[in-house]
């Protein structure tokens, strides 16, 4: 069976930002706009009088939906109903612009996603470039195909791909801190101070009013009738409803968003947490070398084991990290300094050449002190 070549989410924790909770924000508009142009009196009811016809009846549901300003009940004893004017009126609704501040919180989703899409179309992803083919490429040719890629975009990119990793972890939890607090903060019911005539009113202001008073006037030939009607608005229960359970939706994302970055942070720089990570994975004699640092190597090969299996990413590292001979067959006899890099990878941060044994050219034996190259002596 062929092994997946890549995950359009590195882990969970992106799936759970860029895609599900995207697809929470996009069902629920979807739902309270299909529900609004075809079921428009489940969404706003008015009591209507009772000369009004079937078109009266429509006009004023229209009215009172498109309304922004609106007479809130509890307020009769702060003003007289016949003092009440569209200009006057004391409370604000949001029902019409709560859907359309929700897409805008679901593109804000996809920022950091947008981001990473950029970043690896401008560098390319090595270890999704490397195709298995069934018919010629073995297993281990596959694996070395990956090595020497992983090898090339380490030595071009060295930690480029790690930080842009980070940095879209970082967009990750700077969207979901603003927007649970912006769900917190700005979708709640607040105080207004309002002077008139010399005297102060402090009135509370609803952001989801589930009962209101609405002011609209209807002209016939040259008689303008005034209308002040009690409507429900059910849909203030909807929207109340969804971004109470919505922020703790949110919060939880953000807790286990943060638990993972810090896990993978830690994965990848830190000797001990890297050593728990790969060991099994990467020998144990480079994982034992390792100091406090972080390449690009450890990230391609953490992808590599999400896309192709931990087997895979076994046989990448042994060839990443046990490289071939060291003297290039034919070539030492005439230049004594014409060696092979062990790993010419400068991602691997803790590795030192001159610390192990190389095969003379002269004697053909093993030297205690290593052959040189002059220049890994520059300093």
């Amino acid at each position: 069976m062929p092994d997946r070549i890549h995950r359009p989410y590195f882990d969970f924790s992106e799936e759970l930002n860029f895609f599900w909770t995207s697809l929470i924000l996009l069902l629920f508009v979807s739902m309270v706009t299909f529900l609004r142009y075809v079921f428009l009196n489940s969404l706003i009811t008015c009591w209507t009088p009772a000369q009004f016809e079937f078109q009266h009846n429509v006009y004023t549901h229209q009215e009172c939906w498109n309304q922004d300003r609106v007479m809130v009940d509890g307020f009769d004893n702060l003003m007289p109903d016949h003092e009440f004017r569209p200009n006057s009126f004391n409370d604000k609704t949001f029902h019409r612009w709560i859907p359309i501040v929700l897409v805008f919180m679901m593109l804000a989703f996809q920022i950091p996603r947008a981001f990473k899409i950029m970043t690896d179309l401008l560098l390319g992803i090595p270890t999704a470039m490397v195709r298995e083919d069934i018919g010629t490429n073995s297993r281990a040719d596959r694996a070395q195909e990956l090595a020497d890629t992983i090898k090339e975009a380490g030595e071009r990119n060295r930690v480029i791909r790690t930080m842009i990793f980070f940095l879209v972890k970082i967009l990750v939890g700077l969207n979901i801190i603003i927007q649970i607090s912006f769900v917190k903060w700005y979708f709640r019911d607040s105080v207004q101070i309002i002077g008139r005539d010399n005297e102060t009113l402090v009135t509370p202001v609803h952001m989801f009013p589930k009962t209101i008073r609405c002011h609209f006037e209807i002209r016939q030939v040259q008689n303008v009738h005034e209308y002040l009607v009690q409507c429900k608005m059910p849909v203030n229960y909807l929207l109340e409803q969804f971004l109470f359970i919505f922020w703790f939706w949110l919060l939880g994302v953000g807790i286990y968003t943060g638990l993972v970055f810090i896990t993978q942070l830690a994965s990848l720089i830190i000797p001990p947490f890297v050593r728990l990570r790969f060991r099994g994975i990467i020998p144990d004699k480079y994982l034992s070398q390792r100091g406090f640092c972080f390449d690009d190597a450890l990230l391609y090969l953490w992808d590599v084991e999400h896309s192709s299996g931990l087997s895979m990413a076994r046989e990448v590292a042994v060839k990443l990290w046990n490289p071939p001979p060291l003297v290039q067959p034919g070539i030492g006899a005439h230049n004594p300094h014409m060696v092979q890099n062990p790993v010419h990878n400068e991602a691997v941060c803790s590795y030192n050449p001159q610390s192990i044994p190389m095969r003379t050219l002269d004697s053909g034996g093993t030297s205690s002190q290593p052959l040189l190259d002059p220049r890994l002596n520059k300093t």
